[in-house]
């Protein structure tokens, strides 16, 4: 039932957008109290590129021990509610079975 209410909301004002249409042309309203929406368009998907001026991630750091058996060590940083920053190192081992 609430989904058929939710998308009968979303469809309710839905209505064919032109194939020409470009917010940039869009022309702020003469009424004062009218609200006047604009977004940038563009694909829905995550952007893979990183922002820049960023670096690449490091790879990571794994090696074999023997046999099978992986390490692997890294950093991880947690902040916390009072504004301190807890840095530390790991180190893991994996073990196949």
């Amino acid at each position: 039932m609430m989904l058929r209410l939710m998308m009968a909301l979303q469809s309710a004002g839905a209505g064919d957008i032109p194939a020409d249409f470009d917010l940039k042309k869009v022309q702020p309203a003469a009424d004062a109290s009218a609200i006047v929406v604009t977004a940038q368009r563009r694909n829905q998907r995550i952007e893979r590129a990183p922002p820049p001026g960023t670096e690449p991630p490091l790879g990571k750091a794994e090696f074999r021990l023997f046999g099978q058996v992986k390490a692997n060590v890294h950093a991880e940083s947690q902040g916390f509610a009072n504004g301190t920053t807890s840095q530390r190192v790991m180190v893991g081992i994996k073990l196949p079975f």
